[in-house]
């Protein structure tokens, strides 16, 4: 089995979508593992971040039962296993005051200690089942700096073999430039014009997040294929 890392419910879409189906379609067994899948606790204050993201979503204060539902679409259009392992994102995780965590520095800012107290020993223990029965894993680079997407390469890095493990560039934070990891080599997949096209139709079935993220629907098919051009398929990083 091929295991994909998504911190949220669109990350391995976006960045590894071409991958996933070329690996499918070839026989390949494929789970797709997203991390941050849960709607907060109804009573729990929202940021007022998190507060606008919710209104940009369009999905009331309790969003994630649709995003779960759009993943799972995604899923079973690159023919991939889909589980949500149910943590809480970034914007909706508390301290020990019942303070958000994260205000507006979830992006580029620090990890929050509590989040090393008690985010990554959870992100350990719920990843345990499946870095054991993969064969390769592919977990986020961080390139952005989503704080989500670095504890999760944190949690892999500390729990799993290095041989099997494969990074992918955080798309579309990649957009604005990968530098080189110091020790890293690149790996370019070459991708088929099928596989380009079925990673587009699952980057569509995030109704959700794709007008955030890229505005319209063309905008996104006309950027995610510009970038695949760019790169020459999809480009992964391992270990030197």
């Amino acid at each position: 089995m091929v295991v994909f890392l998504s911190p949220h419910l669109d990350d391995a879409a976006l960045s590894c979508g071409g991958l996933v189906h070329r690996l499918t379609t070839s026989g390949q067994r494929v789970a797709i593992v997203t991390i941050c899948t849960a709607d907060r606790p109804a009573e729990w204050p929202l940021s007022p971040t998190a507060h606008q993201l919710h209104q940009r979503w369009g999905l009331g204060e309790q969003p994630y039962v649709q995003r779960r539902a759009e993943d799972v679409q995604a899923c079973r259009l690159l023919g991939a296993q889909h589980v949500h392992l149910g943590l809480l994102d970034a914007i909706y995780r508390l301290d020990d005051r019942g303070e958000p965590l994260y205000k507006e520095d979830f992006i580029g800012g620090l990890v929050h200690p509590c989040d090393r107290q008690l985010f990554l020993p959870q992100v350990r223990a719920l990843l345990a089942e499946w870095l054991g029965l993969a064969e390769q894993i592919f977990c986020p680079l961080a390139v952005g700096g989503h704080v989500d997407h670095a504890l999760v390469r944190e949690a892999v890095e500390s729990s799993c073999d290095s041989s099997k493990l494969r990074y992918y560039e955080d798309y579309p934070y990649a957009e604005r430039g990968v530098a080189p990891p110091a020790g890293f080599v690149p790996e370019v997949v070459p991708l088929s014009d099928e596989d380009i096209q079925a990673r587009l139709r699952a980057i569509a079935c995030y109704a959700s997040q794709w007008p955030v993220l890229f505005g319209t629907l063309d905008d996104a098919m006309a950027r995610v294929s510009a970038y695949s051009r760019r790169v020459g398929g999809e480009r992964y990083w391992r270990r030197g």
